[in-house]
């Protein structure tokens, strides 16, 4: 963050030295922040690209970039696609079909053989421990940055990750979900009355064999 300071002198200002002319003087003083050693700073993005998914094998998924806003994956192609591995509970937010813009970090070499692997994800991995509000004698405060290494919307919009995010994506899904519990409880309910009367029927018909047999 940078300072500027620009003082100016009067022209023909009389001092003791016999008023000699001072020039205009600029000042720039810079704050330079130091980051803690114990706290974390982004990665560094390998590249920010539009992508169509083609395909998704496990937490693996091939994208048909459309367009690159950083970087070059030109190198990184291979069949025409591009392989970002992502964290195995975020692929279930992702389909076939859909366009993200991926901001992506390189992933370790060989982890899929020869083809160049990217890393990305959808979710912000919670603070561990209450993060800074965790109460502390000697609190260390960190600068807060905005995570580069996401998935989002093509209009930057953050994907929705809520808990009832699969359901209503999967229509028939949603249907099971709420029809097969009511289904099984009219069964329960029509098999206990069925014992009921088939128990009701035998037990009249007991009595009713002893009453002619005591007759």
């Amino acid at each position: 963050m940078l300072a500027l300071i620009a003082p100016m002198a009067e022209e023909g200002g009389d001092d003791e030295g016999g008023g000699s002319e001072t020039d205009s003087a600029l000042i720039i003083e810079s704050a330079v922040t130091t980051i803690p050693s114990s706290c974390t700073t982004p990665d560094s993005l390998r590249s920010v690209f539009v992508g169509r998914v083609a395909s998704i094998e496990a937490n693996f998924v091939l994208y048909s970039v459309e367009s690159e806003r950083f970087g070059t994956v030109a190198d990184l192609l291979r069949n025409s696609v591009l392989t970002v591995r992502y964290p195995i509970d975020d692929v279930k937010y992702l389909a076939e079909g859909e366009r993200f813009l991926v901001g992506a970090i390189a992933a370790p070499s060989g982890i899929r053989g020869d083809t160049p692997v990217l890393e990305s994800k959808v979710r912000v991995p919670p603070d561990m421990f209450g993060g800074d509000a965790v109460a502390a004698e000697q609190r260390i405060s960190c600068p807060d940055y905005e995570d580069p290494v996401r998935t989002l919307r093509v209009n930057g919009d953050a994907i929705d990750t809520g808990l009832l995010r699969p359901l209503l994506d999967d229509r028939s899904g949603l249907l099971r979900a709420l029809l097969l519990p009511v289904g099984i409880g009219l069964a329960v309910l029509f098999l206990l009355a069925a014992t009921r009367v088939l128990v009701t029927g035998a037990i009249r018909g007991m009595r009713q064999s002893r009453r002619r047999g005591s007759r």
